[in-house]
């Protein structure tokens, strides 16, 4: 069966599928977030509390190994509790998710300001020509329905996504980890640069969420600012059918590609 993680006794183990678009032997952003997420998700079940926020710190490049998880309650209140859960890789932590859970109440105001229109149905867009579906061997696994922008033209596009096997084998992906993994795809969807002549990366992603995401289907919208010395920010509103329920930040590092590699 066709997975990202197989588990090893404690732990889990990358396997082909996991591989990232800047190396088919490093691990795809997508897979680590959504596997420290999916430990979160266990402890705020187990709580009752909702995950308000999701904060990945992305350390170190993950080779396809084995990775342990740990997880450490840094406040454990009534209202609000804040843990940790660290990727390590051996005795060597990978990367890190920071998550703020908080109480559920029984209602929440109407919002008469909101400007939230119904977006066009995943079964109305267009999926992305076959080339840039190789970005990279993890998102071959992907489904993605284009509504707005192009991903292979730099600009602010839209783009509904659903990974279509296991996160973790023989366990069912929920509607939590389908957002996370396709959060990190924020900067590619909005990328603004010919990834021929450069490449970016974000060292971290932080996801803040008003509601429970639901459904397999996660709408991205995503749009990129480079700013000075190599910055950047990608920026990117998260919706299911029903209507957005998250917003996305990532801090972005660009770096020119050397000569050879661009004529290659």
């Amino acid at each position: 069966m066709t997975a990202i993680f197989k588990p090893e006794g404690a732990l889990f183990r990358a396997t082909e599928h996991a591989g990232g678009p800047w190396s088919p032997d490093m691990l795809q952003g997508s897979a680590t977030a959504a596997l420290m997420t999916r430990e979160v998700e266990r402890i705020a079940g187990a709580s009752g509390f909702a995950v308000r926020r999701l904060t990945f710190d992305l350390w170190r490049p993950a080779g396809l190994r084995a990775f342990g998880l740990a997880t450490d309650m840094l406040r454990d209140g009534r209202k609000a509790k804040t843990i940790q859960v660290r990727l390590t890789d051996g005795d060597v932590e990978i990367g890190r998710c920071t998550a703020l859970l908080t109480v559920q109440g029984g209602e929440s105001p109407a919002d008469p300001f909101s400007e939230d229109g119904a977006d066009a149905a995943p079964e109305t867009g267009t999926p992305p020509p076959a080339f840039a579906q190789k970005w990279s061997r993890y998102f071959q696994n992907v489904s993605v329905r284009l509504i707005e922008g192009a991903l292979e033209k730099p600009g602010p596009a839209a783009a509904w996504m659903r990974l279509d096997v296991p996160m973790v084998e023989g366990e069912a992906n929920t509607p939590l980890l389908q957002a996370v993994q396709a959060a990190d795809f924020a900067s590619g969807v909005g990328q603004i640069v010919d990834m021929r002549e450069w490449t970016f990366i974000n060292p971290e992603i932080s996801l803040y969420f008003f509601r429970p995401p639901e459904g397999d289907w996660i709408l991205i919208r995503s749009r990129t600012r480079a700013g000075a010395d190599g910055a950047g920010l990608t920026m990117a509103s998260l919706s299911d059918r029903k209507g957005p329920f998250a917003e996305v930040l990532q801090a972005m590092t660009f770096e020119r590609r050397a000569a050879q590699a661009q004529a290659s």
